[in-house]
């Protein structure tokens, strides 16, 4: 017999699941099983943790659907996975943008739902919407996509014959394809429908926020040419969707990554009348029109804003290959020729108060001009309304590129440049976002993942993200280096649920790991080193081909093959960062710059046993807290 206890653990869990029963129009099927999750496993996990730790389940606060966070999961995004199954494990191990990812991801979203069980709703999203969808084209042209699904497809024989699958010309270091590299792109397109279809909804009991888990990235990618990692533009293939089938006529990208997404910037352009930098002619496709391209034609809509926070001296604007062009790119501020873009570089810091100066005196630059962006935009286009009463209503949405890259857990291979940001801050961003969206969207906004590479950055950073997005407030100990440590642990392929933690911290995080892992398939979580997808291990790389221009000098084939031995530094143009001596959160992760809210009275960071947790979930001014021993 149950108690009343659990049964509310019960309700809750049940409540954790979005029921959604709308479709796209632009679902396709596939001729190849789907890792598609019931969530029927993460349901049990957070059910038994509720009913475990009924304090939690009791002193929930029960919230509206509708004011929730939506977090969507895309487990089709899983299924695009290095493929070169002939390469030596060294070159393996440089591969930084894998399906394991989302594993770390799943461990923020694990946290967040541990500490506030009713203030998120979980949706696993099973569409698939093509590649030549009204909106992709929109973005991308006719040429891009199809020549995309065409080198997917052509992928599967060059990699059983042991060459490499994308151009020469490309940056096979940072991208790579295979046939079901065009299922996780589908994927990542019906994700983003989903949550743009529930944050968009009339319906006063849909949540009008939402973060969507997929992979691979897009804010690199231009109209019609591959960066970075990534294929196509997420955020603005995302805007596009919500003005097509919702009426959406401006929005703007506030990017967060650590590298300036320098495809989504080139859209804007593009879409205010400007020529992009990588369009079709750049791209080496054939123009339709004779006219002289180089001046400014009408803009179209909806009309969208750019807006970026990140390090200007780290990719595309890196020493050995930036150009005046990129390096101006990312440091453009304009706002004028139907073009709202306003880039700000981050700066290093040497305590948390010291960033906090930065963040009220620089990096909220970013919010406030987007607000005037979208106020600007909403009086002129009132203006044209009363002219031509047949327009539609100004309607505004709010785009988060989520990078977690700039983290102070992200591994120094891709964080090479010694800048970087507290875990709070993406909580307290966040939060300022949701302002934001409350002035000009009606309080709709939508978060894509982005960047972010290590298993300590992604775990903490999301959590932290996730807080932020219901304006909950954020406590320091939550992303410290004891608990980060612990989260990253659950990352690995072995890891295994312990009966008796021997401290609060491993208590906590147990359960946490228990329900991240419960939200991703068993063969993304424990593969081997080398199977026939060519899927990685799940381990964090330690050394990065990461993030270099698409006109690098790659190393040749060869030299990817046979032999397990490291690849010259020379060939894959990375400077190194010394790893310190001091035990790192995981293998290739420097241990943070000891912040104030971490550090002891001799200022130095804890360890483990030192700041000891005697108690658990503690209610301090209506949040959980995890209390240290010499707070009780």
């Amino acid at each position: 017999m149950t108690s009343p206890l659990d049964e509310l653990a019960i309700s809750i869990a049940d409540l954790s699941i979005h029921q959604n029963n709308k479709q796209s129009p632009y679902i396709i099927k596939s001729d190849t099983p789907e890792p598609v999750d019931d969530l029927s496993n993460f349901k049990e996990k957070f059910r038994d943790y509720l009913i475990k730790y009924k304090e939690v389940a009791e002193n929930a606060k029960h919230i509206p659907n509708g004011e929730k966070t939506m977090i969507v999961l895309s487990p089709l995004s899983l299924k695009h996975a290095f493929g070169r199954d002939w390469v030596s494990k060294t070159y393996i191990s440089t591969i930084v943008e894998r399906p394991q990812r989302l594993l770390a991801t799943s461990m923020g979203i694990a946290a967040a739902f541990s500490m506030f069980p009713s203030q998120y709703t979980l949706v696993s999203s099973k569409k698939k919407s093509p590649l030549n969808s009204p909106h992709v084209l929109k973005i991308h042209g006719k040429n891009w996509p199809r020549d995309l699904e065409e080198k997917c497809l052509e992928s599967e024989a060059k990699l059983a014959a042991g060459q490499i699958e994308v151009p020469d010309d490309w940056n096979s270091g940072d991208i790579y394809l295979t046939r079901g590299t065009i299922d996780a792109i589908s994927g990542v397109i019906g994700s983003i429908e989903t949550a743009i279809d529930t944050i968009l909804d009339s319906d006063i009991n849909t949540p009008k926020r939402a973060f969507v888990a997929i992979r691979p990235p897009g804010h690199h990618s231009h109209p019609c040419a591959p960066s970075g990692f990534c294929l196509i533009n997420n955020a603005q293939i995302a805007i596009e969707y919500s003005a097509d089938k919702h009426d959406v006529t401006h929005a703007v990208i506030l990017d967060i990554d650590l590298h300036h997404g320098d495809g989504s910037q080139d859209i804007c352009w593009q879409k205010a009348g400007f020529e992009p930098d990588f369009g079709e002619s750049a791209a080496g496709y054939e123009t339709e029109s004779d006219d002289d391209s180089s001046f400014k034609k009408e803009a179209t809509e909806p009309k969208v804003g750019y807006f970026s926070l990140h390090d200007i001296n780290s990719f595309p604007t890196e020493l050995g290959y930036a150009t005046a062009g990129n390096i101006k790119n990312a440091s453009t501020c304009i706002m004028a020729h139907d073009l709202g873009i306003w880039n700000v570089h981050l700066q290093p810091y040497e305590k948390e108060e010291d960033f906090y100066n930065d963040y009220k005196e620089r990096y909220t630059q970013v919010l406030k001009k987007a607000d005037e962006y979208l106020s600007n935009a909403r009086r002129s286009y009132e203006l044209e309304n009363a002219k031509n009463p047949n327009k539609k209503p100004f309607k505004a949405l709010i785009v988060i590129s989520a990078g977690f890259d700039a983290s102070e857990y992200e591994v120094q291979t891709m964080q090479r440049h010694g800048v970087h940001v507290p875990t709070s801050f993406y909580a307290k961003f966040t939060s300022d976002a949701i302002k934001l969206a409350k002035r000009h969207s009606n309080g709709s906004i939508l978060s894509l993942l982005e960047g972010g590479y290590s298993d300590g950055a992604l775990s903490s950073g999301v959590f932290s993200h996730l807080v932020g997005l219901q304006e909950l407030k954020w406590d320091q100990s939550w992303g410290s280096p004891e608990v980060v440590k612990e989260l990253v642990k659950g990352c690995k392929p072995k890891w295994n649920y312990t009966k008796s933690p021997s401290t609060e911290i491993k208590k906590w995080t147990n359960e946490v790991c228990s329900i991240g892992r419960s939200l991703l398939p068993n063969s993304i979580i424990s593969p081997i080193t080398k199977n026939v997808n060519g899927t990685p291990s799940s381990e964090t790389p330690s050394t990065g081909r990461v993030l270099r221009s698409r006109n690098s000098n790659f190393p040749p084939a060869q030299k990817m093959v046979q032999d397990d031995v490291a690849i010259p530094i020379d060939d894959v143009h990375v400077t190194p960062t010394p790893i310190p001596k001091t035990e790192p959160i995981e293998e290739s992760t420097p241990t943070p710059t000891p912040l104030l809210n971490h550090t002891s009275h001799e200022g130095e960071i804890k360890s483990e046993h030192e700041g000891e947790f005697v108690k658990n979930f503690k209610k301090v001014d209506g949040n959980w807290k995890i209390i240290p021993k010499h707070e009780i």
